[in-house]
């Protein structure tokens, strides 16, 4: 079965409605994959970090057509995601391991966890009264592709919910001009 990225997306996005000390970082709700990294001993093929100034700005290029995905993205404090092809995924398998079992001991919930045939999905959230405070994606997908991700911040899962349920939570929002905007920036000097 072979996941795409897109569809990885849509969902951690959707798991938003739903919702070492060195495997954990300083805010809440964000978790550092800097083991996966090591484990993986590869060039992620995806590898995005962006923080909050990135988050707000991405916020403000879809304020106009879209304000609710705008103040959702907001809200965001931190995403990471690291996507592998082409690479030994079994290499992950014991800081995955450690990883769900750290976060497990730290009131983070599995969310979502799919085994089927060769693909391994973990989904976990850490929520306080309000918010989802982080979610933490870890797929495997075959012998040779992993996706990892982390979100965290003050993500409101009834604002979320009620963008998703109003049929406009991507409108405005182009992941191909998204990328092709930062690609675009980083090539310039």
């Amino acid at each position: 079965m072979k996941i795409k990225f897109s569809t990885l997306l849509f969902c951690l996005a959707l798991s938003l409605t739903v919702a070492n000390a060195p495997a954990l970082a300083s805010q809440p709700g964000q978790v550092d994959l800097a083991p996966l990294a090591t484990a993986m001993d590869a060039t992620p093929r995806v590898n995005l970090a962006f923080g909050p100034a990135m988050m707000g700005g991405f916020a403000e290029t879809l304020r106009q057509n879209n304000p609710e995905l705008a103040d959702v993205l907001k809200s965001v404090k931190g995403l990471r995601v690291m996507v592998y092809e082409g690479v030994d995924s079994s290499a992950a398998d014991s800081p995955i391991s450690d990883i769900l079992q750290r976060l497990g001991a730290d009131g983070w919930a599995p969310a979502l966890t799919v085994r089927d045939d060769s693909t391994e999905v973990d989904l976990l959230l850490i929520e306080s009264d309000q918010y989802v405070k982080g979610l933490t994606l870890l797929v495997r997908d075959g012998s040779n592709t992993a996706v990892f991700a982390n979100i965290h911040g003050d993500l409101d899962p009834v604002v979320i919910g009620q963008l998703i349920g109003s049929g406009k939570g991507m409108k405005g929002f182009d992941l191909g001009e998204l990328m092709g905007q930062i690609q675009g920036q980083g090539n310039e000097d």
